[in-house]
């Protein structure tokens, strides 16, 4: 597996162009990745074909069971394959995707069109909270503090994935929200623009994000840019009795890309029809062996259309269910890198989690959560993105394991978590799950009671989720945008 350690930090530049100027760099023992990403598609709705890694399909070893040193090499066997530098990979298989059924337990409560706007200057999407590396929401001196992807309001509502910054709010009592403006500098990031990841505090006043660099560097305003790498840098948060800010946020670093080899390369994807992705890092430690590890979407390795639907990413289907042959183009996983030194900026690619080979392409904004010794790993994902043959709403997708790596189980037999009702199929999008099981998302398109639609470009209410062991259910809604700490860090001096 490679080990990403050795790319250079990007220089401090010398000021130039106010916004998006870029500098080139040598990115020394790691394999280029890129994405062609179509026109129209989102960060969060771009993603792409083909292959499951060699490691996850390599088939297990028969073992002797009537040797006691059979078993015990059975066991460490199993073990070393469930550890999370292991070598399993769970499916999403057809015949659990095939049981995707709306009901009222699972589905989201429709958002008038007369909903609140947080601000008037930015389109506001892909949101998370500041938390710590246990996954738990953050307030700094007293303040709430979130990110989002933005883009200038006065854009269109399409184009705005194209002109992406990351943004930040702040909020005394996280329903209220005061926009802070662009995280990072101008002309700092990699890439063109800057897409979905997450905002870790560190220790102090010290904020590590870790972000989506999509596009080339200079690379402009271009949807056929598909490129995507994941990047850091890190940031010093202030705040008073009347706002919080940021500075730093000038130390960024490429920290991985795709290899073709566990993760599909935007060579290999372009002979697919549909983008591929390597992007939104979820940053967190893992509560059982303490060490620090990224989720994050990407595609099984593999040049577009070379991949085959088999047994395992089939399933048992009905009778009389036939694979289409296009099934093969759809590869989205959930993939694992490992932190390999302690100031988070060298990293080593993992094999994924979760293969959704045959089932769909975009396995988009991946995390976690740890409740009762369980792991619910959550996604969110489109219609338009499963694979020939199966269909599901817009919304949020979860399976549940016993570790890290483990024979992830679809939650509610299906996956299916919650979604967008059938009369506004595109009203909220990407679903994000706290520890607490509040779901944060943004309000995408409403239909108005005209016959239109109204463009949200803000955060949607908060709804309250309830899981038990593999069911989840709906419960409520708390609200427009509210999102709570869960625990405060730099005491109180803000207030």
């Amino acid at each position: 597996m490679p080990d990403i350690t050795t790319t250079p930090t990007r220089p401090r530049p010398v000021p130039s162009a106010p916004r998006r100027r870029r500098h080139g760099l040598a990115l020394a023992a790691l394999t280029a990745g890129a994405l062609a990403v179509p026109l129209g598609l989102s960060p969060a709705a771009a993603a792409a074909p083909p292959a499951a890694p060699a490691a996850a399909r390599q088939a297990a070893s028969t073992v002797s069971t009537t040797s006691t040193t059979s078993t015990t090499s059975t066991t460490s066997r199993d073990r070393d394959r469930f550890s999370p530098r292991g070598t399993f990979t769970a499916n999403w298989t057809r015949a659990q995707a095939l049981k995707i059924a709306a009901d009222r337990s699972n589905t989201k409560p429709l958002v008038p069109e007369n909903f609140p706007l947080m601000t008037e200057k930015v389109w506001i999407w892909d949101t998370w909270p500041l938390t710590d590396l246990n996954m738990k929401p953050l307030s700094y001196k007293g303040w709430n503090v979130i990110f989002s992807l933005t883009a200038p309001r006065d854009i269109g509502f399409g184009d705005r994935h194209w002109q992406a910054r990351i943004g930040y709010f702040y909020s005394r009592d996280a329903r209220t929200w005061t926009y802070g403006g662009h995280l990072f500098p101008d002309g700092e990031s990699f890439g063109s623009r800057e897409w979905a990841g997450s905002s870790v505090h560190l220790r102090g006043d010290t904020v590590q994000t870790f972000y989506t660099a999509s596009g080339r560097d200079n690379g402009g305003i271009d949807p056929t840019d598909a490129l995507q790498r994941l990047a850091t840098a890190t940031s010093t948060i202030h705040a008073d009795s009347k706002r919080v800010w940021f500075s730093g946020g000038r130390d960024h670093r490429i920290i991985a890309q795709a290899d073709g080899t566990l993760y599909q390369t935007l060579e290999q994807s372009q002979s697919g029809p549909i983008i591929y992705a390597f992007r939104d890092p979820f940053v967190f430690r893992d509560p059982k062996d303490k060490k620090v590890y990224a989720l994050f979407e990407g595609n099984n390795a593999g040049v577009a259309g070379t991949n085959r639907c088999d047994r395992k990413e089939i399933g048992p289907v009905p009778a009389g269910h036939d694979v289409p042959a296009d099934a093969r183009f759809y590869t989205g996983n959930i993939g694992l890198m490992e932190a390999t030194s302690r100031d988070l900026k060298r990293w080593r690619l993992l094999t994924p989690l979760l293969s959704a080979e045959c089932v769909n392409q975009q396995t988009e904004r991946p995390h976690l959560v740890v409740k009762d010794g369980r792991y619910y790993l959550w996604t969110i994902s489109h219609t338009f993105t499963f694979a020939p043959g199966l269909t599901g709403p817009d919304g949020l997708y979860g399976f549940v394991g016993k570790g890290l790596r483990s024979d992830y189980k679809p939650l509610n037999g299906s996956a299916l978590v919650m979604g967008n009702p059938a009369s506004a199929p595109l009203m909220t999008y990407s679903d994000y799950v706290m520890p607490n099981l509040l779901v944060e998302s943004f309000v995408d398109t409403v239909p108005t009671a005209a016959g239109g639609v109204r463009f949200g470009g803000t955060l949607a209410p908060t709804v309250q989720l309830r899981v038990d062991g593999a069911r989840s259910r709906v419960v409520g809604t708390r609200g427009y945008g509210y999102l709570p700490e869960m625990r405060n860090v730099g005491g109180r001096g803000g207030r």
